[in-house]
């Protein structure tokens, strides 16, 4: 085995797990809205809240350290185009996950859980959902770049 061929395992399987993970949530979110149960959307959220920042986030620190290992035993240079935007999408999608949605969204569960339902909680929920939707977007637009390299 190459050290090319480990960070690109280690890469890929990071990566299944970060998005697979945020696609299979998008699921369970869409069931758990449809049970139409707070307290049942209660602990989705901060169950949530917990994937996002014990597993996802290592996940995601994986894909970065590997996409690096990778590009310093590759002949890419770091300023190819699929590099730049892969990395400037990266810590975008990073700095908004695991620096505010994932305490958000915990924290919203927390307060459902306390207070009960709210139509400014069911927003604020309703808010979170969709910012993870974007993010998901966006890391399968990350996944679209390294797969197709274009530019390359």
């Amino acid at each position: 085995m190459t050290w090319y061929e480990f960070w690109f395992f280690l890469h890929i399987t990071a990566a299944m797990v970060w998005i697979g993970g945020a696609a299979a949530i998008q699921v369970f979110g869409i069931l758990t809205k449809r049970a139409a149960d707070p307290a049942k959307t209660a602990f989705f959220a901060q169950n949530v809240s917990w994937t996002v920042m014990r597993v996802f986030l290592p996940a995601a620190l994986v894909v970065l350290v590997a996409g690096i290992g990778m590009t310093e035993n590759l002949p890419w240079q770091w300023d190819e185009p699929f590099i730049v935007w892969g990395l400037v999408l990266w810590a975008l999608v990073s700095l908004v996950a695991f620096g505010f949605l994932g305490r958000a969204i915990g924290a919203a569960g927390a307060r459902l859980a306390a207070e009960g339902p709210s139509p400014s909680l069911g927003l604020r929920l309703r808010n979170l959902v969709w910012l993870s939707r974007v993010l998901l977007v966006v890391l399968l637009v990350i996944v679209f770049l390294m797969t197709v390299k274009p530019g390359t």
